[in-house]
């Protein structure tokens, strides 16, 4: 089995905001707990990325999850991230399972190119 890296790049989206996203994510679902006025609540984000690993695994590719931080303190994201050998084809079907429907939270992520890490203008 290929070693699968978790490693994440931040995503700068403001100078003081942003996320972090691992560099062999294919795909992710927002959580922002289990209030009932949650507008990404824990439940659905499970049962989504845990339906998108079930088609991972249905087509035999390898996948990890882990957790990425943001600057809004009431959300993390969970991601799911495979080999960088499988990216394309577990690309494809990100994008597929987020567009079935009853699939809310869930969302692809798609590299164009390889990322490297954002730097911070003001500390360069």
């Amino acid at each position: 089995m290929k070693a699968i890296s978790l490693k994440k790049v931040w995503i700068s989206s403001s100078a003081w905001r942003g996320h972090e996203e691992p560099i062999n994510a294919v795909g992710g679902a927002n959580d922002t707990g289990t209030s009932s006025d949650s507008p990404c609540p824990s439940p659905k984000r499970k049962e989504e990325i845990n339906g998108f690993c079930k088609l991972l695994k249905d087509n035999k590719i390898n996948y990890r999850t882990t957790w990425g931080k943001s600057s809004n303190v009431f959300m993390n994201a969970q991601f799911v991230c495979v080999h960088p050998d499988d990216r394309e084809k577990a690309e494809e079907l990100a994008v597929a399972y987020a567009d079935a429907e009853g699939v809310r939270l869930f969302y692809p992520i798609v590299h164009k190119a390889e990322r490297e890490p954002v730097r911070d203008k003001w500390l360069q």
